[in-house]
């Protein structure tokens, strides 16, 4: 079983919203499919959003969403897995930020909410293919579990705002830079290699039986987890630690080339 990350690892990192996956990524999943080997996308992206590329892909089965998250079928859209931030604690998270003026997204049932338009939100748009609903001040819409939490701003004050949620919370939730301007919230029992472990009850499948790739801070204990991790060239250090090996970058197709150099993969595609 093949588990995958989307942004930086099978998608570059492009901020212009023109990010999309090689013919040769297409070419090697599909391959895997025909093979019989499974390909799970384990993304921090929307469901709707990560939907579109397992569509190209030719996925049919479960994508884990947000960071683990959730979990849903594609073909079928059922819903499978749902761990979002309690109500009582997004309300606490969302005053506790409130004095930072930072944009904050809310990810309701598969929904983005914003307080109210701005270059962050534009630029989110962009990146995610997706549409916010603007709602007003966010304290007093939330009356219901956000699957997450994102919070758009300068590095510095992201960085300053993580280490201070961290602090504040402690074990209660998890605060994790997935971009250098993007901090994303989550249930601490919402990781991606926990929701490998729920589909892994669904499956039939173990961790000695996964290869994972990822690339970021919120992949990390995907790739400890899995029998066999993958970081991204120029992935972080704590990341690069946690995996078994490191294959190219993402702009040079590493997570095709290194399953195409695997003596069990079952076919040379095309790399044109």
């Amino acid at each position: 079983m093949v588990a995958a990350d989307l942004d930086g690892t099978l998608l570059p990192l492009l901020l212009d919203g023109s990010q999309g996956l090689t013919p040769l990524t297409v070419s090697v999943v599909r391959t895997l499919t025909e093979s019989g080997v499974r390909t799970i996308l384990v993304t921090g992206r929307m469901f709707s959003s990560a939907a579109r590329f397992a569509g190209e892909l030719g996925l049919t089965g479960p994508v884990a969403a947000y960071q683990g998250a959730l979990i849903r079928d594609v073909a079928t859209g059922r819903l499978l897995h749902h761990d979002p931030l309690p109500l009582a604690l997004g309300l606490e998270v969302l005053e506790f930020i409130e004095p930072d003026a930072l944009a904050v997204n809310l990810y309701i049932e598969d929904e983005l909410c914003v307080e109210k338009r701005t270059e962050a939100v534009d630029r989110y748009e962009l990146l995610s293919g997706m549409k916010a609903n603007v709602v007003g001040r966010l304290l007093d819409h939330l009356d219901r579990p956000t699957t997450k939490m994102g919070i758009s701003g300068p590095p510095p004050a992201l960085d300053d705002l993580q280490a201070r949620l961290r602090a504040h919370f402690g074990a209660r939730l998890i605060a994790v830079k997935t971009w250098p301007f993007f901090l994303e919230i989550t249930n601490p029992t919402a990781t991606k290699a926990r929701a490998l472990q729920v589909l892994g009850r669904l499956l039939g499948f173990e961790a000695r039986d996964v290869l994972a790739f990822g690339d970021s801070y919120n992949d990390a204990d995907m790739l400890a987890w899995a029998g066999t991790g993958v970081a991204m060239a120029g992935a972080p250090p704590e990341v690069i630690m946690a995996a078994d090996a490191v294959c190219e970058s993402v702009e040079e197709d590493g997570f095709a080339r290194y399953l195409m150099r695997q003596p069990w993969f079952p076919a040379q595609p095309p790399q044109n």
